[in-house]
C-alpha cells in the first residue's frame, strides 16, 4: 500500500512534465512551420549539423546546447573548455551506444530531467509531509525556467539531478555514492562541488572525521583529472578558466564590477554601474533571495549550500540574465515552499504551463533568456 502511494507521489509530477514536453513540442512545430517546412533559427544558421531526418531536435536544441554534442562528437578545442565535461562525456557514452550523438543528447537531457524530478520528490519527503512533498515537487519542475532548461540540451538536467542525489544519498547515509554524485556535479558546472560543504560541515559537527575523505577526495580526484585532461590536451590546467574569460570577453562578472565601482566612486558610481543591467530581473532575484533565506528554516546545512552558490553566481556571473536559470536550479529555494492546499497548486501550475511553452518558443526562436 505504501509503496504504491509513493509510486503515484512519484508518477505524478514526471506525468505532467512529459505532457508538457510533448504537448509543448507538437504546438512549437506547428508554429515554426511556415509553408510546410519546419525552420528555426539556430537551423538556419547551422544546417548541417542535426540530420535532416531528425529536424524536431532543433526544438531542444540553442544557445550553448549546440556546444555540448559538438564536443561529444570532435572533442575539445578553445573556448569550448569553458563547458565542463560531466554532460559532453555522457552524450559520448550514450550518442556511441545508439549510434546518434543529436539524439543522444536529447536521451540524456530528458532521462536526468526525469531523474531530478524523481529525487527531488525524494529529497524533499525528508523534511515534508508526503502531500507537500508531492506538492513543491510540482511547483519546481513546472516553474518555466526549470522545465525549459530540462527540456533543452544544457547541463542543467545532469547538475540538478546529480547534486539532488549527492544529498538525498548522504541523508541515507550512502556517503560513497553521495560523494560520486557530488564528483558528477563538480564536473557538470564548477560551483556544483559546493554541495560538498553540508556534508563536510555535518560529518565535523557529528565528529565522523574518518568520513571526511570520501566527499573531500572523490570530488577532488574527478576536478584533478578534468585539470591534467586540460594540462595534456591544451597546455594549461587551467584551460576552462581562460575560455570562460573568452566568453565573458575578458571582464569579471557583475558582481565584481558593482564592487570594484564602489569601492572607487562610491554609490554615486553605481547607477552608472548599474544602468546596463536588465531592471526587470532584479523582482525575481529578491523572490529567489527570500527563498534562499527561507532554507534557514528547512535545513541549515542546505542553507550553507544554497547561500553559498548564490553568493559565488552573484559575484561571477557575467550575463545577469542567467542568474534567473542558475538559481532556479538551487534545488533546497523549492524545499521551502509548504502549499498544502491541492487546488493552490492546480491553480499555479495551469498558470505556469503556458508560461513555460512560451519561455521555450523565445529560447529556441526569439532571444537570450537565460
Amino acid at each position: 500500500m505504501v509503496t504504491n502511494l509513493r509510486l503515484r507521489l512519484l508518477g505524478l509530477p514526471v506525468a505532467v512534465a512529459a505532457a508538457v514536453r510533448v504537448l509543448g513540442a507538437f504546438w512549437l512545430y506547428q508554429v515554426l512551420t511556415v509553408n510546410g517546412r519546419f525552420e528555426t533559427p539556430w537551423m538556419q544558421a547551422n544546417p548541417s549539423l542535426i540530420p535532416s531526418n531528425e529536424s524536431w531536435l532543433w526544438l531542444f536544441n540553442a544557445f550553448d546546447s549546440l556546444h555540448f554534442t559538438l564536443i561529444a562528437i570532435q572533442g575539445y578545442s578553445h573556448p569550448e573548455y569553458a563547458y565542463l565535461p560531466g554532460f559532453p562525456v555522457l552524450i559520448f557514452f550514450v550518442g556511441r551506444l545508439i549510434g546518434d550523438y543529436w539524439f543522444g543528447a536529447f536521451v540524456v537531457t530528458q532521462v536526468f530531467a526525469v531523474g531530478s524530478i524523481v529525487a527531488f520528490q525524494m529529497v524533499a519527503e525528508q523534511y515534508l509531509p508526503a502531500r507537500e512533498a508531492l506538492h513543491a515537487t510540482l511547483l519546481m519542475s513546472a516553474f518555466p525556467f526549470v522545465s525549459v532548461f530540462t527540456t533543452l540540451g544544457y547541463s542543467e538536467p545532469v547538475f540538478l539531478c546529480s547534486t539532488l542525489l549527492a544529498w538525498y544519498f548522504y541523508k541515507r547515509a550512502k556517503i560513497g555514492p553521495a560523494s560520486l554524485a557530488a564528483a558528477l556535479a563538480a564536473v557538470t558546472r564548477g560551483y556544483g562541488v559546493l554541495i560538498i560543504l553540508p556534508m563536510v560541515l555535518d560529518l565535523v559537527r557529528t565528529r565522523r572525521y574518518e568520513k571526511l575523505a570520501y566527499p573531500l577526495i572523490v570530488p577532488a580526484t574527478f576536478i584533478f583529472g578534468w585539470l591534467l585532461y586540460c594540462y595534456f590536451s591544451a597546455g594549461e590546467a587551467l584551460a576552462s578558466w581562460t575560455d570562460q574569460k573568452y566568453w565573458q570577453h575578458g571582464g569579471p562578472g557583475d558582481g565584481i564590477k558593482i564592487a570594484q565601482t564602489l569601492s572607487r566612486d562610491g554609490l554615486r558610481g553605481l547607477i552608472s554601474c548599474c544602468s546596463g543591467l536588465d531592471p526587470t530581473i532584479f523582482w525575481m532575484l529578491a523572490a529567489f533571495a527570500i527563498l534562499v533565506t527561507l532554507t534557514w528554516e528547512v535545513d541549515r546545512l542546505l542553507f550553507v549550500y544554497a547561500a553559498a552558490v548564490s553568493g559565488l553566481l552573484l559575484v561571477a556571473t557575467t550575463y545577469s540574465l542567467s542568474l534567473l536559470r542558475f538559481f532556479a536550479f538551487i534545488f533546497p529555494i523549492w524545499l521551502s515552499l509548504r502549499v498544502k492546499n491541492s487546488v493552490i497548486v492546480t491553480i499555479c501550475i495551469a498558470l505556469l504551463i503556458p508560461m513555460t511553452i512560451v519561455v521555450w518558443l523565445y529560447t529556441v526562436a526569439v532571444t537570450f533568456v537565460g
